[in-house]
């Protein structure tokens, strides 16, 4: 009996919305958009937050971190591992099996025959892939004795890569690479489309590259890895929470200058680490503006529903007179708006199909593309979070009007003769939701633009000098081929003294900074003050470079020196600052001469007294994101000083990964210079690759790249709320204009004149207007004060409370409406009193 009436329901609906083909159309159209819009971003957060990861023991990967869990910020947190402390930790914890140890997103030199590149690897322990529950589809895994220091070098390769650079060649398990300088065997291939943590190509026995160190040696602190690994079946999270916070504990107490600070341990599940509170937070607040647009569209879908209840008065009056029972009509009406959404939701889930391939074939072909592992697809749990959007849809925008529809008195709507009249409290409620869309619609768009300024903003960063006029490249100088501090330090300055002698280079140096764009920052002490805690001391960034660095960025030298080749921390540790740092720290006084040292293990240790001997002017020395606690201020240290050693280094220490940076001669581009670095590199080492070979203007492009997807679909957010919210907003105005025809008439009749008609209709449209903006703009206020320190974290340059943000908004939202009003109003004093007075 039910699925029959509810066939009739159907049968019913199916007539009526043939019959009103406009407003079915427009109303499935507005559905379909903010169908479409959640549908497509839930995507995102399901395969970058929900869905996790395909491995056999995804549902048990968890991560295992040392913490200091004082450092907590939005950001994350400051942890550690050393290799020692993941030795002791596998051979005595009782809750997780396969632990695996690896560092990702590496440079790994290979040398295929003659051909000398660069590829992106893993370095990892045997119980890394154990723990995923992965194996090689040829070959085999790496064993115990692989990961020893001193073992045979061995390889596990991509597919892809095996296809691209071998060929797909039969006969690769055995074959023989040069890999870091050393000969390799590669002994298994994993399967098409394995390319984890991130983007890897090929992994390496970890402690066979990077053999552990003692925790007092001071090289362990660059002695680090990571931790996932498997829970025991039966053993949940917590447990291993407890065991391994209790490890912490004795770490911290047995190895204190090392281990004092990260005296906690934090053990979630692998996914929770790999999308950080940053990545999470801004895919929730896209989420969140995408729900705003089906909000929008479901309330103008609604205002039709109650325009058509109008028109449908004498229907419902008839049938009401006939028997028919309130619950039957709103059932009936309900039908309609569920078939509707119903149309939507098919139309809107087809444009999502659409958007998805877009977005993810964008993301995929970024320079820096997302981890191999993501992947927006939609699937089981996207499609069921669909029908729960659908039904919602059909329930907000149908409930409402059928329920004031079904009240309406059968007698007073036959007297009406089918003038369609409408009440009161439907006129309210119509206008009430149109005040709704506006300050949705307004807060929409201040989260829009905020975003969308911050990434403009991001993009036309000053960095202080021309970064298309500069260019640079990687080296990775690996053991097998620069085993010790000298090999390295004689390259280096082997290859500086032969590019110098280069006619096309005006300047010519090497830094550590990672494709011109990132360094580092830390905790200092100046000399002479008092520091209680370590939150107290500031942060500074800092950079190692080389003599002649400052004629390649073009800053000028404003007090005392440049390094010079006798600057060695065993002669006397010296540091340049720039000028945002003599300012900070010295005011109108000298720099020269002054010192500081940087504070190590939270202030448990610290590094020798550096002295300043120069101070340049300034460029901007932290990257393109925001970064918190960090200003303008920094310094340099000469590029084969030993940085956070707590003793003075008694020789040279020459990093194993350097940028050198040229300038050319004459004001030329830093891409004249494209031929002349790879040729000098070449005659340096030919088995060296050199590696993200670029302009600094081309990195940051990099790795801002993404943001530029985040602010297009910013705007598309903003843009699609301004459109249904203007919609609305001319819906509700054209239809009360219609209702009021022969009230316009009789007015005009008795003399009223085309100017007072115009603005009795632009009043109703101004108070609308008026009343939805200024709800929009306090609650938008609201909401960055109250979560101001969240959201900054997500802004560059600009402020949640940008007064100028919220001036554009008003202004913009404000002639969008007023011209969505004005096209009905002037129709209103277009009409012709005779022919409204005769109209029913």
């Amino acid at each position: 009996m039910i699925i029959e009436t509810f066939l009739q329901d159907l049968r019913i609906g199916l007539r009526v919305l043939i019959k009103e083909k406009s407003f079915c159309a427009l109303a499935i159209f507005v559905l379909s958009l903010g169908i479409c819009a959640v549908t497509t971003q839930f995507s995102v957060v399901n395969g970058v937050m929900l869905r996790g990861f395909s491995f056999p023991n995804a549902s048990r990967l968890v991560s295992v971190q040392l913490i200091d869990p004082t450092s907590v910020n939005f950001f994350g947190v400051n942890s550690q591992m050393f290799s020692q402390d993941f030795l002791d930790l596998e051979a005595e914890q009782k809750s997780l099996e396969h632990l695996g140890a690896y560092i990702n997103g590496s440079t790994v030199n290979m040398t295929i025959g003659a051909d000398a590149q660069r590829f992106t690897g893993a370095y990892v322990s045997d119980g890394f892939m154990p723990a995923l529950g992965v194996t090689p589809v040829m070959g085999r895994g790496f064993t115990r004795e692989d990961n020893t220091p001193g073992a045979p070098k061995v390889t596990i390769i991509g597919y892809e890569l095996w296809q691209r650079h071998f060929g797909g060649a039969p006969d690769i398990l055995g074959r023989s690479v040069r890999l870091n300088g050393k000969p390799a065997t590669v002994i298994g291939v994993m399967a098409p489309g394995f390319a984890f943590p991130q983007n890897e190509q090929l992994w390496i026995p970890v402690f066979n590259e990077f053999p552990p160190q003692d925790r007092n040696n001071q090289n362990a602190a660059g002695n680090g890895v990571q931790l996932l690994a498997s829970l025991k079946p039966g053993v949940s999270v917590d447990q291993a929470q407890l065991e391994f916070s209790a490890f912490a504990r004795r770490f911290a107490e047995t190895y204190p200058d090392t281990n004092k600070v990260f005296n906690t341990a934090l053990v979630e599940p692998l996914i929770k680490a790999f999308t950080p509170a940053a990545l999470s937070g801004q895919l929730l607040v896209m989420l969140a503006f995408c729900f705003g647009v089906l909000l929008l569209a479901c309330v103008n879908v609604m205002n039709m529903q109650f325009a058509r209840a109008t028109l449908r008065a004498k229907e419902l009056a008839i049938r009401s007179s006939l028997g028919a029972t309130r619950v039957r009509l709103i059932r009936q009406m309900l039908t309609e708006s569920l078939l509707v959404a119903v149309l939507g939701a098919i139309l809107g889930v087809g444009l999502s199909y659409w958007a998805v391939d877009l977005l993810t074939a964008t993301v995929k072909n970024l320079a820096n593309p997302i981890p191999a592992y993501i992947t927006f697809d939609i699937d089981g749990r996207v499609l069921a979070f669909t029908v729960g959007a659908t039904l919602v849809a059909a329930l907000v925008s149908g409930l409402i009007p059928a329920w004031m529809s079904s009240r309406a008195s059968a007698a007073e709507a036959l007297k009406d003769s089918g003038r369609g009249t409408t009440s009161r409290a439907v006129n309210l409620i119509t206008r009430g939701l149109v005040v709704g869309q506006l300050f949705v619609t307004c807060i929409l768009l201040i989260g829009s633009l905020l975003q969308l300024r911050s990434i403009l903003n991001q993009q036309s960063l000053d960095y202080g000098y021309d970064t298309s006029a500069v260019l640079a490249g990687r080296m990775g100088l690996m053991d097998g081929d620069y085993p010790t501090n000298e090999a390295r330090q004689l390259f280096y300055e082997r290859l500086l003294a032969q590019v110098r002698t280069n006619p096309a280079v005006e300047a010519v140096a090497l830094t550590n900074r990672f494709r011109m764009v990132f360094s580092g920052a830390t905790a200092i002490e100046i000399e002479g003050r008092a520091y209680k805690e370590e939150k107290d001391r500031p942060n500074a960034s800092f950079e190692q470079v080389s003599d002649g660095y400052f004629g390649v960025t073009a800053q000028k030298l404003l007090e005392g020196r440049d390094f010079n080749g006798d600057d060695t921390d065993a002669r006397l540790p010296v540091a340049i600052v720039n000028a945002a740092f003599a300012r900070k720290h010295y005011g109108l006084e000298s720099a020269l001469g002054r010192r500081f040292r940087l504070s190590l293990n939270n202030g448990a240790s610290f590094t020798p007294w550096r002295t300043i001997v120069g101070v340049v002017s300034d460029v901007r020395m932290v990257g393109p994101f925001p970064n918190a606690n960090v200003d303008d201020s920094g310094f340099y240290v000469p590029f084969f000083a030993t940085l956070f050693s707590p003793v003075a280094a008694a020789e040279p220490s020459a990093p194993q990964f350097g940028t050198i940076a040229l300038r050319a001669r004459g004001g030329q581009r830093g891409t004249a210079l494209l031929e002349v670095l790879r040729s000098e590199a070449r005659k340096a080492d030919p088995n060296l690759p050199l590696y993200f070979v670029g302009t600094p203007k081309d990195s940051i492009e990099v790795f801002t790249g993404a943001n530029k997807v985040i602010a297009t679909m910013f705007t598309l957010f903003g843009a699609v709320a301004m459109v249904l919210a203007s919609v609305g907003l001319y819906g509700v105005t054209s239809f009360s204009v219609n209702q009021r025809t022969q009230e316009f008439g009789v007015r005009m009749a008795l003399g009223a004149d085309q100017g007072r008609i115009l603005g009795m209709v632009m009043k109703q449209g101004s108070w609308q207007l008026g009343l939805g903006l200024g709800i929009g703009l306090l609650l938008s206020a609201g909401l960055a004060v109250a979560f101001g320190a969240q959201i900054q974290n997500f802004l560059i340059g600009i402020t949640a409370l940008d007064p100028l943000t919220y001036l554009a908004v008003t202004v913009v939202l404000s002639v969008v409406s007023l011209i969505a009003t004005l096209i009905p109003a002037r129709r209103a004093t277009r009409v012709d009193p005779m022919v409204a007075l005769r109209s029913e």
